[in-house]
């Protein structure tokens, strides 16, 4: 049994001449993966428990390796070459594979578990470049009005006071500043700004208050994954998933989130995610297939969320009622506060949803009706909501879009010129690191021409300026590292 195990050990470390020709053609290709380097999947046998699952993160943690994503039986990260033996001795480990397997079938056989190994393949094979090279060539629009957008019907928008702080005296601004954190109550009740104009209200939600939700982007991080179909049972049926775009969905999740590992491992932070598909599965053809909805989401305006939203929730118990926007958005995150303290994989040190609606190109708008094509619902969750094609940046780049709202959910400042005010902090001020609480964090790669403040001398690129793979000075202070 012991030379069994030895074998597949070597066998996993042979080099494949195919996976030494690397895809990428342009330096913007090897720079979004350069993560690939030593990249590798730990196979689990199908049976493992609790106590051994935490022994193999254990074990990889203690020999200098590193987890990023947590798959259904099968990790991806990274673990030095002379660690394989010692991981693979772990209870409960099947493989530890540095190149592509020819059958991933052979190795596991549950849908999400293929799918983290097929990832792996693509990968190790240079496939997955070619998908970023050719993303690379396409370029979208700013994900305008992405942080914080959502508001209920009684609370004015994040973009709408955006314009209003814009247009207001400095002293506006500060009594904002001095009210965000505070619980203040929604409705016809709520305090309106001092000196704004109109009497606007105050945007006050669950996630602007204390206890701020999603702190830093640290730990192990749970992300509940929605592909969303319309059923046809209120709106028409009119975009419906293909299995190749469900593939190529599952490998943009997974890229999103080891490019966030990958940028924490290299300045000593430990971080991870564990993707967890909420799609149904079908007994009968043993395979996952999109969450039914109600509605066509992309014929909708943005602020219709809620509705898709619940139908997603209430498939896994969590509907609210009545079904009001702010029913929903507390009750999402509710699942995932149930999600935080599983008793299996958990407990995470962070949780948010992920719903990912469906508009192929051509035939499908690549926004919603009211203008955007991916936004967080509201700075630290609970849920980003994603475009397939997110105002023209297309499937391709759907991982860059993914880690773009990511970092929103951790308190990253949009630094898009139409997306920040000010060099000094982000636009509202708002959150575990803003002006008023400490440590104070800047925005200075800000690149709104009016901005005011010390900006950076020169602006730099940015995941949260432009989706490039990189990270401004500034952006790993606003989510907590």
């Amino acid at each position: 049994m012991r030379k069994a195990a030895l074998a597949l050990v070597i066998i996993c470390l042979s080099i494949h001449s195919a996976s030494l020709s690397a895809a990428c053609k342009s330096d913007a290709c090897k720079q979004a993966t350069a993560w690939k380097s030593g990249y590798t999947a730990v196979v689990l046998d199908d049976n493992i428990g609790r106590k051994d699952y935490f022994a193999v993160l254990d074990v990889v943690k203690a020999n200098k390796g590193v987890v990023a994503i947590e798959a259904e039986r099968v990790l991806l990260g990274w673990i030095p070459l002379a660690a394989a033996g010692k991981v693979r001795a772990a209870r409960g480990v099947s493989a530890v594979l540095y190149e592509a397997v020819p059958r991933p079938a052979d190795l596991v056989h549950r849908d999400e578990a293929l799918a983290a190994l097929s990832f792996f393949n693509r990968v190790r094979t240079g496939e997955f470049e070619d998908k970023v090279e050719a993303g690379l060539a396409v370029k979208g629009q700013p994900l305008t009005g992405c942080a914080g957008a959502r508001q209920a019907p009684t609370r004015t928008s994040a973009q709408s006071l955006r314009s209003v702080l814009a247009d207001s005296p400095p002293a506006a601004e500060n009594s904002f500043t001095q009210m965000i954190g505070k619980n203040v109550p929604s409705g016809d009740d709520s305090p309106t700004l001092p000196g704004l104009p109109g009497g606007v209200v105050s945007p006050m939600y669950g996630f602007f208050q204390h206890p701020y939700r999603n702190t830093q982007m640290r730990g192990r991080i749970t992300v509940q994954l929605f592909r969303l179909d319309s059923d046809g049972s209120i709106d028409p049926n009119t975009y419906t998933w293909t299995n190749a775009d469900i593939g190529t969905s599952r490998d943009q999740v997974y890229s999103a989130y080891t490019f966030w590992v990958d940028q924490a491992t290299a300045r000593g932070i430990t971080l991870s995610f564990r993707v967890e598909t909420e799609d149904p599965f079908n007994r009968y053809t043993r395979s996952i297939y999109p969450t039914p909805t109600h509605y066509e989401p992309i014929t909708h305006p943005s602020s219709d969320d809620y509705k898709w939203i619940n139908d997603a929730l209430a498939a896994n118990g969590y509907g609210a009622s009545p079904v009001t926007a702010d029913n929903v958005y507390t009750q999402n995150e509710s699942y995932n506060v149930a999600k935080q303290a599983d008793p299996v994989y958990g407990p995470f040190d962070g949780s948010y949803s992920l719903y990912i609606c469906y508009n192929p190109y051509p035939a499908a708008p690549d926004h919603f009706t009211d203008g955007p094509g991916a936004y967080v619902g509201f700075l630290g969750g609970p849920y980003a909501m994603v475009n397939w094609n997110s105002v023209g940046w297309m499937p391709n780049n759907l991982g860059r879009v993914i880690t773009h709202e990511t970092g929103h959910i951790f308190w990253a400042c949009d630094e898009y010129a139409s997306g920040c005010l000010t060099c000094y902090y982000c636009a509202y001020n708002v959150g575990p690191r803003n002006q008023v609480e400490t440590p104070w964090v800047t925005n200075a790669n800000c690149a709104n021409p009016s901005a005011t403040g010390s900006c950076d001398v020169p602006l730099t690129s940015c995941m949260m300026k432009t989706n490039d793979s990189v990270l401004c000075p500034h952006t790993p202070d606003q989510i907590g590292w």
